[in-house]
C-alpha cells in the first residue's frame, strides 16, 4: 500500500510538467523562442557558467548577505556577541545551583534558550545554498534575489543577542535604526538605486526629464537607454501619453556614446541620465581586480557627465537636473 501511495504522489507531482510543457510550446509558437530571446538566454543562462564569474558572483552574494545596506551592523554585533558566554536567568527551585549565592538560598540558573543547533545548521545551509544558486542563476547581481534570506540572518542575530547580551533589546533597536538610516542615506560605494528610497529620486528625475522632452521637442527621435527607452515608448507606465521614437543604447559610458556619435542621423534629441548611484570618490572598493571582473561579467560601467556627452555627440545641453548625485539631462541637435 505504501508503494502504491508513493507512486500516486509521484504521479501527481510529475503532473506539473504538463502545464509547464504547454507553456513552453505556447511561448515557442508566439515568439519563435523556446527560452526567451537569444540575448536574454545568453546573459542569464549561458554567459554565467564560467568558474571565475561564479567566484566573483559568490563573493558579491556573501557581501550582500553580510554587509550591504547596513547589514554589517547586526552581523558584526553577532560576531562580537558570540565571544560572550551564554547568559542565565535565575529562578527558585531545582536546577543548576548558583554557588555564589550569598544568602544560601538555592537558585537555579537556566541558560537562555536560542535557536536549536539542528535548526541553526539548516538556516546556515539554506543561506549558503541560496548564495551559491544565485551565483549561477541570472546575469545581474540584483540584491532583491536574496530578500527571502535576510529574515533568517536577522533571526540568527536576534537569537544570539538574546542568549548572550544583557541589554539585548538595545542592540536590536540599534540595528533597526541602522536599517532606517539605510533607507534614506546612500552607502559610500556604488549600488543599485532600487535598494533604497534613492529610486524615488530616480523616478522623479525621469518624470521631470520626460516632461521637458514633451514640452520642448515633441515628435523627436530620442537617444536614450533603459529604462527611459521603455518609459518613452510605453504610455501605460504613466510617464507620458504619446510615445516617442527612440534610438536605444546600453548606457552612457564612453564606448556607447562613441558608437552613437557614429550614427547621428538616427536621433534628433538625447535624454541622458545616471544609470546607477556612483559616488565620485567611494570610500570602500574591492580593488582593481574586482573592478575588472565586474566590468567583464556584470556590466559595471561609468556614465559620462552630461556636459561631456553633449560635446561628444556635437549637441547642445539645454536642460539638466540633479538630486543627491543622480542626474538627468536633455540634449538637442541642430539637424
Amino acid at each position: 500500500m505504501a508503494r502504491i501511495r508513493l507512486k500516486r504522489e509521484a504521479a501527481w507531482l510529475a503532473g506539473c510538467v504538463l502545464p509547464l510543457a504547454a507553456w513552453f510550446a505556447y511561448h515557442r509558437w508566439k515568439t519563435g523562442f523556446l527560452f526567451g530571446n537569444p540575448e536574454f538566454l545568453r546573459y542569464n543562462a549561458q554567459a554565467n557558467l564560467e568558474p571565475l564569474r561564479f567566484l566573483a558572483a559568490f563573493g558579491h552574494r556573501i557581501l550582500h548577505l553580510t554587509a550591504h545596506m547596513n547589514l554589517f551592523v547586526p552581523v558584526l554585533m553577532t560576531v562580537a556577541a558570540l565571544l560572550l558566554e551564554p547568559r542565565g536567568d535565575r529562578s527558585q527551585g531545582s536546577g543548576v545551583r548558583d554557588q555564589g549565592s550569598a544568602n544560601g538560598v538555592d537558585a537555579a540558573v537556566q541558560v537562555r534558550p536560542g535557536i536549536a543547533p539542528d535548526a541553526l545548521r539548516r538556516i546556515l545551509l539554506l543561506l549558503l545554498v541560496n548564495a551559491l544558486l544565485f551565483s549561477f542563476l541570472g546575469g545581474a547581481l540584483l540584491t532583491r534575489y536574496l530578500l527571502p534570506m535576510y529574515p533568517l540572518v536577522l533571526l540568527v542575530a536576534a537569537s544570539t543577542f538574546y542568549r548572550r547580551v544583557p541589554w539585548w533589546q538595545g542592540l536590536a533597536a540599534f540595528c533597526a535604526a541602522a536599517f532606517v538610516l539605510g533607507i534614506f542615506i546612500n552607502p559610500p560605494y556604488g549600488f543599485a538605486p532600487e535598494d533604497n528610497l534613492d529610486y524615488a529620486r530616480v523616478i522623479r528625475l525621469h518624470q521631470a526629464g520626460i516632461a521637458q522632452l514633451e514640452e520642448r521637442y515633441p515628435g523627436a527621435t530620442v537617444l536614450s537607454a533603459w529604462p527611459v527607452t521603455d518609459e518613452l515608448t510605453r504610455p501605460e507606465l504613466g510617464y507620458l501619453k504619446q510615445p516617442f521614437a527612440v534610438a536605444p543604447i546600453e548606457d552612457f559610458s564612453a564606448a556607447q556614446i562613441t558608437r552613437a556619435a557614429q550614427e547621428p542621423e538616427k536621433f534628433s534629441a538625447a535624454l541622458v541620465f545616471s544609470t546607477k548611484a556612483d559616488p565620485s570618490s567611494p570610500l570602500f572598493t574591492l580593488g582593481q581586480a574586482s573592478k575588472a571582473m565586474d566590468e567583464r561579467y556584470f556590466g559595471l560601467h561609468h556614465d559620462l557627465p552630461p556636459e561631456e556627452i553633449a560635446i561628444e555627440l556635437h549637441g547642445t545641453l539645454v536642460w539638466k537636473q540633479e538630486d543627491h548625485g543622480q542626474w538627468i539631462a536633455l540634449i538637442r541637435f541642430k539637424r
